[in-house]
């Protein structure tokens, strides 16, 4: 094969990965899907907004430090994080669909310029809800 064909297919390849987010996270909660509030709610900061999406309990694991945690404490602890790490921007890179279990994966720029990596898992039982939100250093 070419190295022109060879580039094409990457490109090719890297674009179909990115835009299986989109039509993933509008298929099940409207034109804007849960995804899409999250990546907004993590791009602004916005903690209150965000737990909205929270399961009863929620397992968080921020930079390592993991635990179980009830709505109202996960929140509390966001709340603290996005105190030190003031977001800049986010956006999802990747997102699957698994039966009953969905994830996605993103990056989050902060205002200091520290770089994280961020996997939301969400749950449907009836309704999605964010059962473990994950944040490491990129």
């Amino acid at each position: 094969m070419h190295p022109s064909n060879t580039n094409t297919m990457k490109k090719i390849y890297v674009w179909l990965l990115l835009s299986s987010c989109v039509p993933f996270a509008g298929a099940h909660e409207g034109r804007d899907g849960l995804f899409d509030q999250i990546a907004k709610q993590l791009a602004a900061g916005d903690v209150e907004a965000l737990s909205e999406s929270f399961s009863t309990t929620v397992e968080l694991d921020l930079l390592g430090d993991e635990g179980m945690y009830s709505k109202a404490q996960a929140t509390l602890v966001l709340k603290q994080f996005f105190e030190r790490y003031t977001p800049k921007t986010f956006s999802f890179k990747h997102c699957s669909d698994k039966q009953s279990v969905k994830y996605a994966v993103g990056v989050l720029h902060t205002r200091d310029g520290t770089t994280f990596r961020v996997t939301v898992f969400v749950k449907e039982d009836g309704d999605l809800k964010m059962q473990q939100l994950r944040i490491e250093k990129h």
